[in-house]
């Protein structure tokens, strides 16, 4: 996969990995769609692309409604052409607290967001690559989804949406392939973004948000230390111009995938000294 020319629509993109995507693409070329729920944070992104002689636009979009994503799409078309490239990244950020604690709304935004809201973007999207016989659809899941380590009880709605956009991944590599259009799933590990200290966002519930030493507690060192959003960015890059299927910024992820398999894909195997 080359970048050079290419539309790229990436959701989520104002802050974090998204954003620093955005900006290496357009270095590589690409005509950058910065979309996001924040659209005058999504605005000043694409103007520092600018400011260094990127291609890129920034537009306001809720990826749980679909007037507003036929808007973007509008815009985009008219602005750039058709979209080469979907980067599915946005995302609702985890929610905080004990299960028996979490409410029953949070699994219903995380839901519209996290899956719908992919499901939504590709619906827009799709049928014009399918038409082309290209096309690339990427998908932003979780290291957690791969390797459920102990943080996922805090975070059961989230973690849930992140095994959901992996196995839709899945099914999409499988039903697209005779028609040209590539997919990846990309999972990054914990990063350390300005807008979300230590790579979780963690949103308040009835119960008292964990600290970072209980969110980390029972979790294997070689998965603890955060990344920066510029290692992730240029993974997921890395990954897309090798055309891999999986991308993680989690440092050596396949022999841990393979440890966890020899456990029976126990998620209790992957707790590192008694965990809580």
């Amino acid at each position: 996969m080359e970048f050079a020319n290419k539309t790229v629509l990436i959701t989520g993109a104002a802050t974090g990995i998204g954003r620093m995507t955005a900006h290496k693409l357009a270095g590589l070329g690409s005509r950058v769609v910065i979309a996001d729920l924040n659209g005058a944070k999504a605005e000043e992104a694409a103007a520092a692309i600018q400011r260094e002689g990127g291609d890129a636009i920034g537009l306001r979009c809720d990826v749980t409604r679909d007037d507003e994503i036929a808007e973007l799409l509008a815009t985009v078309v008219a602005t750039y052409g058709p979209v080469d490239v979907l980067i599915n990244n946005a995302s609702m950020p985890p929610i905080a607290g004990r299960i028996e604690d979490i409410p029953f709304d949070a699994w219903e935004n995380a839901l519209q967001v996290n899956v719908l809201g992919y499901v939504r973007m590709i619906r827009a999207v799709l049928p014009a690559m399918m038409a082309r016989g290209s096309g690339y659809l990427v998908n932003t899941a979780s290291s957690l989804a791969i390797l459920p380590d102990p943080p996922t009880r805090f975070q059961i709605p989230y973690t849930t949406t992140k095994g959901a956009q992996l196995a839709m991944s899945y099914g999409l590599a499988h039903a697209l392939k005779p028609h040209g259009v590539k997919v990846s799933v990309f999972c990054p590990g914990i990063t350390a973004t300005s807008d979300r200290p230590g790579g979780q966002d963690l949103t308040t519930s009835s119960t008292e948000i964990p600290s970072m030493a209980q969110f980390l507690d029972g979790v294997d060192p070689r998965r603890g230390k955060p990344a920066t959003p510029e290692f992730a960015a240029s993974t997921l890059i890395e990954g897309l111009l090798q055309e891999k299927f999986l991308i993680s910024s989690q440092v050596g992820y396949e022999e841990q995938i393979v440890e966890f398999a020899q456990a029976g894909l126990d998620p209790l195997a992957l707790i590192v000294g008694g965990g809580a």
